[in-house]
């Protein structure tokens, strides 16, 4: 048995990789793969698509939305020329039932390993490291005890842009397809594009790239055209071209364009032979040239397969836990890091989502996961996002990287993040200097990180009621709330809770840059807002999440349905505006009626009826996503919540419903991969209770990990040090981790053979007592040896 193990797949005994053992799955099972600049998707079955910077705006090959054919991807045949036995390297397209077939999902790589008709196959797919491009590494192996004649197939069908390109028959005129001896494949232009040119007109621009498609061996044949490659009224479940002795040859811009190269491969008994196919987006035929050629060598494709695995090495082994949970041991060590760096913040692109947009707040909060790691890449990110902001405060909703183009709204979280993002990032490096960084705003102007800060701080005191309480706008972090406060009156008593937050360690910054003016006020409205929210957001058990425009509450008791919602409870702990007793009391409430066994719902009851004055929130079904689903990402919230009620069995107790691959046990009714985090999981009010949905493009993954670290394991950041403070289970004897933190390594092992949940007794740093329990920050770059005894 596998790690995990259920009837679709399991874990690797060290978790790296999730192992598929059918290509029928009860969904899509797939990998987002991204170099940071180049990225594809590939599910079991060989469906996914590619795209360079943006799925939404460069998407390289044809890809629609459906994950129940999952019908679209990028494809290998293979032909016995002596049987005219034909299958694919995937179960799709061909749809062969192999002797053998396995899925490896890895890190930054996908290996496809079947048996048909004597030929075991193993086929790779990565995105090289710095480059624009895929490569897909085969290897065949002979099993049968005769000489097999075997030619191979590629195919896939260009897009080359905007994304879905529904009006194929339009955009299909602008393809040009060539073949060149050179490089053993395909160079591909476009002569349109969705983008303005100069002059800001559309459909009047080239495409800004290069595609091109090539093979290690030198092809027999070729074909650019879908017609005479699929056949008419065909389709790639048994095309045309298989059968015919070669292919079609068809290139130019008459066509509807795809890309195949047919190479043969002769095999002696129990031979083998490695080749390689390049897929990619280059600047300009020059660089689409030496790409090729480069690796049509079988050996740099070896050498680059090891340098993407040392490329993700650091990103995911600057920090090492290992519990007794082995759960979140994998999920906290591989799955959710990659998850959020490779499909949230580099991808932007899932197979329930399809984006390549920029979030203001998503991609803010996802950057947290940078920061055991690679912090710099925070950094990074937080300068960016500043550059959307206005000089009022204002920023973009989203915005597209390639068009630049994007959504003003009056959504009353957005810019917030970005002084919540940019206090943590100061609490894990010290980095004070980021505050100076000089960052222009996006409608002119420049200024300093600092004031880009204080910006979103003020342009947020500016949208408060009568009440002494922050206005919803068009929607707070709920987006499905976006009916109740339109015109600038509904309130938004979490928002009052996340600035509240915000403000306390914010304040503190204000002070060392001398801005004692603005702090006092600060600490004013935190005062303000303590007390506001308790008088008029208290319901008597629970706070209530909203007010709308014309005065009604958003989730109270006096409701019908969404009588109790989960963030105003959480984060009025978080805040630290509830007091104890009413800290318990809103907890409580939460325990029961809204955790539910597969985690904590969004809100209780759901709504039955769409209503356009509530929002879209109402429009889905009962029990789906926000409308009294599980919202994973919410329901991380909620761990940090008990955990600071003092409930730390009860934070265990919810994070291990949440984690995937604990749903494992129950996988025909979870459905979705148990590697990484859904965005949802049915509520009790649908009929597929605990089904998971919306998989890999979820800001869950980083807060999954945050809440795992940070506050289970208890080891945080703080200005002079790393606090220790762990919240586990009782029954624990312990834990070890290790971590990078400003340059330095601490491998802390914590004893509690006490088997308490919380409580430090003493802590060793190399073998000598300090007091408390914090870390000093050492910053000699050395590493040291952290022992800490719990009781």
């Amino acid at each position: 048995m596998g790690l995990f193990e259920n009837e679709y797949g399991y874990f690797s005994d060290d978790g790296s990789e999730y192992i598929i053992k059918t290509p029928f799955t009860p969904r899509p099972w797939v990998n987002a793969i991204s170099n940071g600049e180049y990225s594809f998707i590939v599910s079991q079955t060989g469906g996914g698509y590619s795209w360079r910077f943006s799925a939404g705006e460069n998407r390289l090959t044809r890809s629609f939305q459906d994950i129940i054919e999952d019908r679209w991807g990028k494809y290998i045949y293979i032909r016995d020329n002596d049987t005219a036995q034909c299958w694919s390297l995937s179960y799709k397209p061909m749809c062969r039932e192999p002797e053998h077939y396995e899925v490896h999902h890895g890190i930054g790589y996908t290996t496809f390993i079947q048996e048909y008709k004597g030929i075991e196959s193993r086929w790779t797919l990565f995105a090289v490291p710095g480059q624009p491009l895929e490569i897909w590494r085969v290897k065949l192996i002979n099993k049968s005890d005769r000489k097999r004649s075997l030619d191979l197939f590629t195919y896939m069908e260009w897009t080359l842009g905007n994304a879905p390109d529904e009006h194929r028959e339009f955009h299909k005129l602008f393809i040009d397809t060539q073949y060149n001896n050179d490089i053993n494949g395909f160079t591909v232009r476009k002569y349109m594009s969705d983008l303005a040119n100069a002059k800001g007109q559309h459909s009047n621009r080239s495409w800004d790239y290069v595609a091109f498609h090539t093979s290690s061996l030198k092809p027999v044949s070729y074909d650019g055209d879908k017609e005479s490659f699929i056949g008419m009224y065909c389709d790639e479940k048994n095309p045309k071209a298989v059968h015919d002795r070669v292919l079609a040859r068809n290139v130019g811009r008459f066509g509807d364009a795809i890309a195949s190269l047919q190479v043969s491969v002769n095999l002696e008994p129990y031979e083998q032979e490695s080749l390689c196919f390049t897929l990619g987006c280059a600047d300009n035929g020059e660089q689409a040239i030496v790409l090729a050629k480069r690796y049509n060598d079988t050996r740099e494709c070896e050498a680059a397969f090891e340098s993407m695995k040392n490329f993700w090495k650091p990103l995911l082994q600057n920090e090492i836990i290992r519990t007794p949970d082995k759960a979140m041991d994998f999920m906290t060590n591989t799955w959710l890091k990659y998850q959020a760096i490779s499909c949230r913040i580099w991808g932007r692109a899932g197979y329930y989502q399809v984006s390549g947009g920029y979030g203001y707040r998503d991609q803010l909060q996802d950057s947290l996961i940078f920061l055991e790691s690679a912090p710099e890449y925070t950094k990074e990110r937080i300068l960016i996002h500043a550059g959307k902001q206005h000089s009022d405060g204002t920023v973009l909703h989203w915005w597209m990287p390639l068009g630049n183009w994007g959504s003003i709204t009056t959504c009353s979280d957005d810019l917030l993040w970005l002084p919540y993002v940019t206090e943590n990032y100061i609490k894990e490096t010290d980095d004070y200097s980021i505050l100076d960084e000089v960052v222009p705003y996006y409608d002119g102007g420049e200024d300093t990180l600092y004031c880009h800060c204080v910006k979103a701080i003020e342009r947020s005191f500016m949208r408060f009621s009568p009440r002494g309480i922050p206005l919803i706008g068009e929607n707070d972090w709920n987006d499905g709330l976006n009916g109740i406060g339109l015109d600038m009156k509904g309130e938004s008593f979490w928002v009052g809770e996340f600035l509240y937050a915000i403000l306390t360690d914010f304040i503190p910054i204000m002070r060392l840059k001398a801005d004692d003016i603005l702090a006092d006020k600060c600490v004013d409205v935190q005062s303000v807002l303590k007390e506001n929210i308790n008088k008029f957001g208290w319901d008597g058990q629970w706070y209530i999440q909203a007010t709308t425009d014309w005065g009604d509450k958003i989730g109270s008791k006096d409701n019908k349905e969404g009588w109790i919602y989960l963030n105003p409870q959480t984060w009025a702990v978080i805040s630290g505006i509830a007091d104890e007793k009413r800290r318990k009391q809103c907890m409580d409430a939460v325990t029961e009626y809204l955790f539910k066994d597969c985690g904590t719902l969004l809100l209780y009851p759901a709504y039955s009826e769409p209503s356009e004055a509530l929002g879209y929130i109402s429009r889905y079904a009962p029990g789906l996503r926000e409308n009294g689903g599980v919202y994973t990402h919410a329901a991380t919230w909620a761990v940090v919540a008990y955990i600071m009620a003092g409930q730390p069995e009860k934070a265990y107790e919810l994070y291990q419903k949440i984690c995937p691959p604990n749903r494992s046990y129950d996988i025909d009714s979870y459905k979705v991969e148990p590697y990484v985090t859904p965005g949802n999981t049915d509520g009790p009010q649908s009929p597929n209770f605990g089904r998971g949905g919306w998989t890999w493009y979820s800001g869950s993954a980083q807060w999954l990990h945050r809440v795992a670290v940070q506050w289970i394991l208890g080891i945080r950041p703080e200005k002079d040090g790393l606090l220790i403070a762990p919240a586990i289970p009782s029954a624990w004897d312990g834990f070890r981790y290790t971590r990078l933190f400003r340059g330095t390594i601490y491998d802390i092992l914590i004893n509690n053979n006490a088997h308490v949940n919380s409580g430090i007794k003493e802590i060793k740093l190399d073998d000598k007592k300090i007091d408390g329990n914090k870390l000093p920050d050492l910053r000699d770059g050395k590493c040291h040896k952290v022992e800490v005894i719990m009781g």
